[in-house]
């Protein structure tokens, strides 16, 4: 806090002194305080004599007419306040609202000259919600931009149950929440710094940048003691408030020359991210049996869920030809290493790892003639996983608390992307790409802990090819249409959730007529489909078995909208969005022997509906209304199955289901009091309610009333 305070000072302090010199002495004052003018300087003779009597013929030089360029300055401010009502859970009907009642202010200046240009935009809601940017420029060789602002952001604790599954493999399941009721939130401060120099009589620049990124809070932390066997074993699921402190800080530094045909740029960046809450410590019980045990551990307090600091700093170097022309080309590289920084003490090694990345681009323009253009790019990035083989841990109960590490996986990735655009005349444009994206992987070997083999499952390599084709046209006055097609294929899916085929279709047609009404309407369909998804049980009591698990999704999106201005004065929108997928996919329920797979349908719903006016009644008064609601449901539906002659399918899709109606109304009304002075009252509602569970039902009121001014 007391960095965030240091910063806004010198950003107020930044800006007293940009004021100060963008609004230099005139030359009256000048004169006035003693100095000579420069009519007065010029009454010399060609001897350069004062003129006197007999001297000669008297010079002067008459000074030439100048353009004199005025300067425009606009300067606002406001001031109010915001009252809350607020019932039951009421950060999850306005999640990004700090709920409390507070003044809220906001002041601009903006001064535009011929040498100088200034802008300070300000706005203050409260202690949690705020931001402020500044700009200034001198001739177009100092240029300085500061900026800070921060948002708040409710966050939820889920509820934990004990599931009803007694001694499931001889184990007992309990659940325990040790911050019962606690409320949650975060607030994230960001603070922007960046200045750029021109030298006088070089085409060089100087560019230097900083920033910071703040978040502080507490959020919900779910963690379990979890183990399979022995008899009468407790098992058990934690829900905890965790503290959030984190800090993150980015330095850059750049300069960039123009020499000839050729722009060189070069930058480096330096991030560092910092954890400065301790990570969590509980006790854990001991987990000694080598027989059913992957990793037999001892117990006690350990450390957990950490979140490690961390460094990564970059060089990068970029060539490019004029950005004007008929052909234009461009190369970079990037040399930058990321170090894992860990601080834990029950285990060793893990602040000994890092990644080398490094990434190559080049991009290539060809613009013959006004009506063709195409462009074809290339980016590759290797990353280079450095780890160790094996990590120590005080509770590891091995010889030597010595534990072995799966190796880490390199990456070699390339993408080729090809445009193309025609446009043969003013009402149709043709557009085409291709995109193909090849990833290589290694260290995909199957890894052996004590007892058992693992494999990340990985492929060794994913080639994803997609191709699209677009048509824009403008048939008739007023209608814009747009049309778009697109196919990727993937030969080898990488997770469970990717697809192998994928067709996508876009519509979009737009139409307005004389400014008084106008229409929108847009449409997405794609269909995907994965065939080649499979999984393996856990070979505990026999061999593993094989499951080939398809999946298949469609998604279909759709908006339209509607604006008409009946009166001069008013104009009214309404508008209708469905948003909805759906996929059918084999699921693995149980991965022991035997195993039990079947057919799911998963569904993912939302409608929002909306209505919105505005209406000025006269020059003094404005009002405006705003009407949302949005319908969600998500619905997973199993076949029936009998996993066992205790367990089942049955009940898992009541269970799972649900149904969220979103309400929000806006209201504002501006009343001009003079030219220059406006008063305005804004009420805003908004309703959170769920169908199923009223856990989470909560609503907002706010009202805010503020007065305003400029000049």
């Amino acid at each position: 806090m007391i960095a965030h305070i240091k910063f806004v000072q010198r950003l107020l302090l930044a800006a007293l002194l940009v004021i100060v010199t963008a609004f230099p002495l005139r030359a009256e004052d000048a004169t006035a305080a003693g100095g000579n003018s420069a009519v007065g300087n010029s009454l010399l003779t060609e001897d350069g004599s004062d003129g006197g009597e007999g001297e000669g013929p008297l010079s002067v030089d008459v000074p030439l007419p100048e353009n004199k360029v005025e300067t425009h300055t606009f300067v606002g401010a406001s001031a109010g306040y915001r009252f809350f009502n607020l019932d039951k859970d009421a950060g999850r009907a306005a999640q990004y609202e700090y709920l409390h009642s507070s003044p809220v202010f906001s002041a601009g200046i903006n001064s535009l000259g011929m040498d100088h240009k200034f802008v300070l935009d300000g706005m203050y809601l409260n202690e949690d919600d705020y931001f402020g940017d500044l700009s200034y420029d001198y001739k177009g060789a100092y240029r300085l931009h500061l900026r800070t602002e921060s948002l708040f952001h409710n966050l939820f604790a889920e509820r934990l149950f004990a599931p009803d599954i007694p001694n499931l493999f001889g184990a007992n399941y309990l659940a325990r929440d040790l911050a019962p009721g606690a409320r949650y939130g975060l607030r994230s401060e960001q603070d922007l710094a960046e200045f750029r120099y021109k030298l006088n009589e070089y085409p060089v620049h100087l560019n230097l940048g900083y920033w910071r990124l703040a978040k502080s809070g507490n959020s919900q932390l779910i963690f379990a003691d979890h183990a399979f066997e022995p008899l009468g074993a407790n098992n058990t699921v934690y829900a905890a408030s965790r503290r959030i402190d984190r800090q993150t800080h980015e330095g850059n530094l750049g300069v960039d020359a123009h020499l000839g045909p050729v722009d060189i740029i070069y930058g480096f960046k330096i991030r560092q991210f910092d954890n400065r809450a301790d990570t969590p410590r509980d006790f854990f019980i001991a987990r000694p049996d080598t027989a059913n045990e992957f990793i037999p551990r001892l117990g006690g307090y350990q450390q957990h869920n950490e979140e490690p600091d961390s460094r990564y700093y970059a060089h990068t170097v970029k060539l490019h030809s004029s950005l004007t022309g008929g052909i234009v080309g461009a190369a970079s590289y990037t040399y930058g290493k990321r170090e894992n920084r860990s601080s834990l003490t029950d285990v060793g090694g893990a602040d000994r790892t890092s990644d080398i990345l490094q990434n190559v681009a080049g991009d290539f323009v060809y613009t013959p003639c006004m009506w063709f253009s195409a462009a074809l790019k290339y980016r590759r990035q290797d990353v280079d996983r450095n780890s160790l083989s094996t990590i120590t841990s005080l509770f590891a109960d091995t010889p030597g608390h010595v534990l072995s590490v799966r190796p880490a996986i390199d990456t070699d990735r390339d993408v080729v992307t090809a445009t193309f655009s025609v446009r043969p005349n003013a009402l149709v444009t043709f557009k085409g790409e291709y995109k193909g994206e090849f990833t290589q992987r290694e260290n995909l070997a199957s890894w052996v802990r004590p007892g058992i083999a693992s494999s990340p499952g990985l492929p060794e390599n994913t080639a994803v090819n997609r191709g699209t084709f677009t048509v824009l046209s403008r048939p008739v006055k007023g209608l814009r249409l747009k049309a778009l097609y697109g196919y990727t294929a993937v030969n080898h899916p990488a997770y469970g959730n990717s697809y192998g085929q994928k067709h996508e279709g876009q519509l979009l047609a737009t139409y307005t007529y004389l400014a008084r009404w106008g229409a929108t309407a847009y449409y997405r369909v794609a269909r995907e489909n994965n065939d080649q998804t499979t999984m393996a049980t856990l070979s505990l009591f026999a061999p593993s078995v094989v499951y080939e698990l398809p999946r298949q999704k469609r998604t279909n999106n759709a908006t339209l909208s509607v604006w008409v201005s009946p009166l001069d004065k008013l104009t009214m929108t309404a508008s209708y969005s469905l948003l909805r997928w759906k996929t059918d996919q084999s699921v693995l329920f149980s991965a022991t022997q035997p195993g039990s797979n079947g057919g799911t349908a998963y569904t993912n719903q939302s409608q929002i509906f909306s209505l919105n006016s505005v209406y000025r009644y006269n020059d003094k008064l404005d009002l405006s209304l705003a009407l949302q609601q949005i319908h969600s449901r998500s619905d997973f539906d199993p076949l029936f199955l009998a996993l066992s002659p205790t367990e089942s399918t049955l009940g898992i899709q009541d269970g799972s289901k649900v149904k969220t109606i979103e309400s929000s109304v806006s209201a504002r009304a501006d009343y001009h009091v003079t030219k220059n002075v406006t008063c305005s009252v804004d009420y805003s509602y908004r309703d959170y309610d769920n169908r199923y569970a009223s856990l989470y039902d909560g609503t907002v009121q706010i009202v805010t009333a503020q007065v305003s001014t400029k000049w």
